[in-house]
């Protein structure tokens, strides 16, 4: 059976588009401080994880390693961003914006793949029967 693979740039890249405009501001420094937030790599890194995690895993060297490794992770990633870069995200023209959108999440999926490895490993598995997380209706 073949393994199952995951658009984990794509996955990222839609992130971009559910992410608060209140968080890209922060990243770009063009928030009302008009400085980098440090705690908006910190929300996005979580918003991320939480939407990669509901059909895959991530391990390290053959073990498993937990959401908080990961998010820090990217956190660490996405505060590299130079600003120039996250500038373009929040700017009028969809064009630019986008393009700057695909392009930093092709960089974030590389370097998740370049760190982790990536496993067929859903956080919640709702069983085989189809009958969600609260399990049969009696």
């Amino acid at each position: 059976m073949a393994k199952p693979e995951y658009d984990i740039e794509g996955a990222i890249f839609i992130r971009f588009a559910m992410v608060g405009r209140p968080v890209l501001n922060g990243l770009a420094a063009k928030g009302q401080r008009r400085r980098r937030d440090p705690q908006c790599p910190t929300l996005f890194a979580r918003d991320i994880v939480k939407a990669l995690r509901s059909q895959i895993g991530f391990r390290r060297r053959g073990e498993a390693v937990d959401d908080a490794t990961v998010q820090e992770f990217l956190r660490a990633a996405i505060w590299a961003i130079p600003i120039e870069d996250c500038a373009v995200l929040v700017g009028i023209d969809a064009t630019p914006r986008d393009a700057a959108k695909r392009d930093i999440a092709k960089r974030l999926a590389e370097q998740l793949k370049a760190e982790f490895e990536i496993v067929h490993d859903p956080a919640f598995h709702h069983g085989d029967s189809g009958t969600g997380p609260l399990g049969p209706r009696r």
